[in-house]
């Protein structure tokens, strides 16, 4: 129940805000954005401890432009703030490793408020961290098109191309450490490939159809998006780990609310289907608001919480959102 309020609270803060099906000639902005956080601690041969943390988010802002067959196509136009991992190093939780990249170019006040915060929400991981060590990094493109991707008229996410990349302010300097965050972040709207609406129901070009009570989706198996994660974050994962979803499940629909200008669609499951060493997918939310008038798609969002026995593990979130002139400026 209290992760189950936690996601709620998640969904509801972020008023997470999806491209419209239906995009004006002249172009709209959305900003794309993900978090992933998580924590493990263990022994090895009962006498070696193991004390492992990880969290990043990253965001980019992007137009929007309806292209002639009904697809959609999204391109990059900035880094509304500093995108960071913040994570431990080695083993042993004893170094705290900072990488920031995109913002100002004095990332200290960043980078010392993120670790106020940290310290304040993890205790357990950072009473044992001995030395914090920073990596700046400045953001390079590569390509014609720094980050652009086509979402179909299913809603499916296609042709994914991903040009930005952190350098590392003191290059040549080589810092040894996974800083994948902008392929992780195209890698993980693969996520969203899935129905949300009764099959019946096809592609929303219109009003939206009659819906069901409930209804159930695709045969989800995530085992490939997140053996591709994985090998995004970390070396030894992606060397040492493979994740195997021992089963397929499906999330279960329902129109949560509705009304003259909005209605929301929530799709809920919690599998509990094991991956690896103990670990689970204990849920998978997704919540989508659709303007029932004319088909726009006001809101998606997804989350997948992985988890052991013990409550060790952590969570990814995703979400592509509308923004205003305000927001985009700040």
């Amino acid at each position: 129940m209290k992760h189950r309020r936690l996601i709620a609270a998640f969904f509801l803060l972020s008023a997470l805000v999806l491209p419209a099906l239906k995009v004006p000639a002249e172009g709209t902005r959305f900003r794309l954005e993900y978090r992933i956080r998580g924590g493990a601690v263990s022994r090895v041969l009962l006498f070696f401890p193991i004390r492992i943390f990880y969290e990043a988010s990253v965001a980019i802002d992007l137009d929007a432009r309806q292209q002639p067959d009904g697809s959609i196509c999204f391109t990059y136009t900035g880094v509304p703030r500093t995108a960071y991992i913040l994570r431990t190093l080695g083993f042993s939780g004893k170094t705290l490793g900072v990488l920031t990249v995109g913002g100002d170019e004095d990332i200290e006040p960043f980078a010392k408020d993120l670790l106020s915060r940290w310290r304040a929400l993890e205790p357990e991981f950072a009473e044992r961290v001995k030395s914090v060590k920073k990596f700046p990094h400045r953001l390079g493109m590569t390509g014609p098109l720094p980050f652009s991707f086509q979402r179909d008229r299913s809603g499916f996410y296609r042709d994914i191309v991903v040009g930005l990349e952190p350098r590392y302010r003191y290059a040549p300097a080589k810092i040894g450490i996974y800083f994948n965050v902008f392929p992780m972040l195209a890698d993980l709207l693969k996520l969203l490939n899935h129905r949300f609406l009764p099959a019946a129901a096809g592609p929303v070009s219109g009003p939206v159809p009659s819906l069901p009570a409930e209804w159930t989706g695709d045969d989800l198996d995530f085992s490939a998006d997140l053996n591709r994660t994985a090998g995004l974050l970390e070396k030894a994962v992606k060397s040492l780990v493979t994740v195997k979803q021992k089963f397929p499940f499906r999330l279960r629909f329902s129109v949560a609310s509705s009304s003259a200008d909005e209605m929301e669609v929530c799709g809920e499951g919690f599998p509990d289907v094991p991956l690896w060493k103990g670990f689970m997918i204990r849920e998978v939310i997704r919540r989508v608001r659709l303007r029932p008038a004319d088909g726009t798609l006001l809101a998606d969002g997804i989350w997948v919480g992985l988890r052991n026995g013990k409550g060790q593990g952590g969570y990814g979130c995703l979400q592509l959102r509308r923004i205003d002139a305000m927001e985009e400026n700040q």
